[in-house]
């Protein structure tokens, strides 16, 4: 009878275990296969994102990166880092700057290799943050750091910052930098022009004119159309200038200033012929 027991035992200790286990490797290969459709949703976001990514639709990007930072899957921090990466670069190039700050904090803490890079970026990020509150005072020190890093397209921002300052020699120093990096710069060239008109350095003044109206930019041709009038009046040739503002007057909001401009010429022009 007790070896009856003991042998009833034994086979109900036996189906426990072998109940057990059955549950731990059901629960093993559930697990596993969570950890593997985790894994292949996330990279697959990951993907998603860096071909939107590269095809410049940033906001679609960062949906798709933020999807897959989401999909938590162990022994993935490689990856993540990586997607963290094209994700503030994301929010960074959408002018969304305190995200980005966000994202670049986080990977500083673990980052090794790429320190300099992305402390750069969050200083940048500040420096456009301090610029949209008309902080240029603050925001300057930000672009000069780029530029003296290699980012010479930082010279436009330092150039608005150091005219909204009233800071002209640093005006122009930027915005000459700027525009040997980006010729096509309606807004360098018409500054510059309008700084050399200022100074009566004509010659230099309608080089720059000359290169932003013939610029494909068109974002500043208002002004440089209206330094164009200036330009002709100061070299005595009124006809041309009042033809100028005639144009002018069709295409663009005649001020009060303008209007003062258009009846001297129009004088001027009646007494010449």
């Amino acid at each position: 009878m007790e070896h009856k027991k003991k042998s009833r035992k034994k086979s109900v200790i036996q189906a426990l275990t072998a109940v057990l286990l059955m549950g731990a490797l059901g629960f093993l290969i559930s697990y596993g296969v969570r950890i593997y459709t985790n894994m292949q949703d996330k990279n697959e976001y990951r993907d998603q994102g860096i071909a939107a990514y590269n095809e410049g639709n940033y906001s679609e990007a960062i949906s798709n990166f933020q999807t897959s930072l989401s999909k938590e899957v162990q022994f993935a921090q490689p990856v993540d880092r990586d997607t963290r990466l094209y994700l503030a670069d994301s929010y960074f190039l959408t002018e969304q700057y305190a995200e980005a700050i966000e994202q670049y904090d986080i990977l500083l803490e673990t980052e090794e290799e790429q320190i300099e890079y992305l402390n750069l970026q969050k200083k940048m990020s500040r420096g456009f943050i301090e610029m949209k509150e008309g902080n240029y005072d603050a925001a300057l020190p930000a672009f000069q750091a780029a530029i003296e890093a290699g980012h010479t397209e930082c010279a436009l921002y330092a150039g608005m910052c150091a005219t909204k300052l009233g800071r002209t020699d640093e005006q122009v120093a930027y915005l000459t930098t700027y525009v040997d990096y980006e010729p096509e710069s309606s807004y360098a060239c018409a500054q510059l022009a309008d700084y050399y008109f200022q100074q009566g350095r004509y010659s230099t003044c309608h080089q720059y004119l000359e290169q932003g109206l013939h610029s494909s930019d068109k974002s500043c041709i208002e002004q440089l159309r209206y330094i164009e009038i200036l330009y002709y009046e100061s070299q005595h040739d009124y006809d041309k200038a009042y033809e100028l503002i005639c144009e002018y007057r069709m295409n663009y909001t005649v001020t009060d200033l303008v209007q003062k401009e258009y009846d001297f010429l129009y004088t001027r022009q009646r007494l010449e012929s």
